[in-house]
């Protein structure tokens, strides 16, 4: 039986949402203001690469962002280049949770919950992969908020704005 991977599905901005809230989420568990938002357009294209997702093995909520990219500098092979392509899958999913008001941009541009929940139920019938996508933007949500500063997590990610 053949596996077809459905990237369309893992790009919409309904499940990138979802993504995204779990990045927030963790974020929101260590500092109250939220991320800014230009590390939102960071954390989704890292959590959802399907060939990064071997190098969050053996990971916590405490490893740590310096830690992690020290057991894996590949990640920082094409990062920019990776942003860049997934801007407007960003975008839409910022978009999407902000329109459902699931999330919230404030006016110093960080992101906050909305009133708007999402459910449960939805993100427990998903299969490993795309499940996997959203333990890994929990951990990079806490890994970000502990590292710092928005340009603190920009100098070690080795990214410039």
């Amino acid at each position: 039986m053949t596996v077809a991977h459905d990237v369309f599905a893992e790009t919409n901005p309904a499940f990138c949402t979802y993504v995204l809230t779990a990045f927030v989420t963790s974020y929101l568990s260590i500092k109250k203001d939220g991320p800014e938002l230009p590390i939102s357009y960071m954390a989704l294209p890292l959590a959802l690469s399907g060939d990064l997702a071997s190098t969050f093995t053996g990971t916590n909520k405490n490893t740590g962002l310096l830690e992690w990219l020290e057991r894996n500098p590949r990640v920082h092979v094409g990062l920019s280049i990776r942003i860049n392509a997934s801007m407007n899958i960003v975008t839409d999913a910022i978009r999407f949770a902000c329109f459902a008001r699931i999330l919230h941009l404030n006016e110093a541009g960080c992101l906050q919950l909305g009133p708007s929940k999402l459910k449960k139920s939805a993100v427990k019938a998903l299969s490993d992969e795309p499940a996997q996508s959203i333990k890994h933007a929990e951990r990079l949500g806490f890994w970000f908020a502990m590292a710092g500063s928005t340009r603190t997590v920009f100098n070690v990610m080795e990214l410039t704005v």
